[in-house]
């Protein structure tokens, strides 16, 4: 049995926690949350209750820590955990800069102990179809994705540019790493986005972005804060040199293939319900500390999207093309 901490208890933090109390193989002994108030919000019968996070580290005994603090604050509970030898679930990003994600990587390899960065999508089985079958597809020629999220009255810490840097940052790293997952790792990029909706934010908060990989492949990204929650979908439609594989549904939930072999006559479609890659990911990451096997998202993919993600902004701001 993996016993399991969780550090930060904002709304997706306590969504994890109802994952990881129902995910067999472990349990959640303890939570950290700086706001004592969230101790009367939570479910928390037979899980212990922290707002200091030295405590929470000193009078528990963990096997894993999962992280869901904003980015700015992944290091710390990472590198207070690794020198523990407890292996570390942190939210995507990894963190906010790249050398607070080196930092983390390092000390994580240091102490042996497992770092997985959470980008669901690469979990979802309508993703991980795609990949199983690369084989059969060939060749990645290019690919477009929309990444529409929806807006919101207040965007919070995600719009600081000394921390998360908007939502390219926080949110459009999942697209970044979702077509990195399938069509490999980025070259350049090139960028034009702006402030639609947040005037005065520092950061953009919609962009549209080309990318080269370094297989030769191109691919596009766009999204920003516009959309409508009531119709926000994502949509990506990658085209290789033997077929076409079109992943769709309702933003986050990526459930629709469209999978097309050209030398074949049928299309395969299917609905993968339910699966937004969360349970798929958790379970993943159970399994790799119980067998020793390293996660397939794990830091060194956290720290490569962070930075696609910073490039974006970068090349928005400087107005030219950025090499990775």
């Amino acid at each position: 049995m993996i016993k399991v901490g969780i550090v930060g208890l904002g709304f997706w933090g306590k969504v994890l926690l109802e994952y990881f109390k129902s995910t067999k193989g472990c349990k959640v002994v303890a939570v950290q949350e700086i706001n004592p108030q969230i101790e009367k919000e939570i479910d928390i019968y037979g899980i212990r209750f922290y707002t200091n996070l030295e405590e929470f580290f000193s009078k528990e005994k963990m096997d894993a820590v999962i992280v869901v603090t904003p980015p700015p604050y992944h290091i710390l509970p990472t590198k207070m955990a690794a020198e523990r030898g407890i292996h570390v679930f942190c939210e995507k990003p990894i963190s906010a800069s790249l050398k607070d994600a080196d930092e983390m990587i390092k000390v994580c390899k240091k102490n042996n102990v497992k770092l997985m960065v959470a980008f669901k999508h690469r979990f979802s089985k309508a993703f991980s179809y795609v990949k199983q079958n690369m084989d059969i597809l060939g060749k990645p020629f290019w690919a477009i994705y929309t990444y529409p999220l929806w807006q919101v009255d207040n965007p919070g810490w995600k719009f600081d540019e000394k921390g998360t840097k908007g939502i390219i940052v926080e949110n459009m790293v999942h697209a970044i790493d979702g077509l990195s997952f399938i069509f490999g790792d980025v070259k350049r990029i090139y960028a034009e986005g702006g402030n639609f909706i947040f005037k005065d934010a520092k950061v953009p908060d919609s962009a549209i972005f080309t990318l080269r990989f370094k297989n030769g492949a191109i691919g596009a990204i766009g999204g920003g804060c516009t959309s409508d929650r009531r119709i926000s979908q994502e949509y990506l439609d990658m085209h290789f040199e033997n077929g076409i594989a079109q992943i769709y549904g309702k933003l986050d939930w990526p459930v629709n293939l469209r999978f097309l072999i050209r030398e074949e006559e049928n299309v395969e479609f299917h609905k993968f319900e339910g699966s937004d890659g969360v349970r798929e990911e958790i379970n993943h990451f159970i399994d790799c500390i119980q067998n020793n096997k390293e996660p397939i998202s794990n830091g060194v993919d956290g720290k490569k999207a962070l930075e696609v993600a910073l490039g974006v902004i970068k090349s928005i701001e400087e107005n030219k093309v950025i090499n990775i």
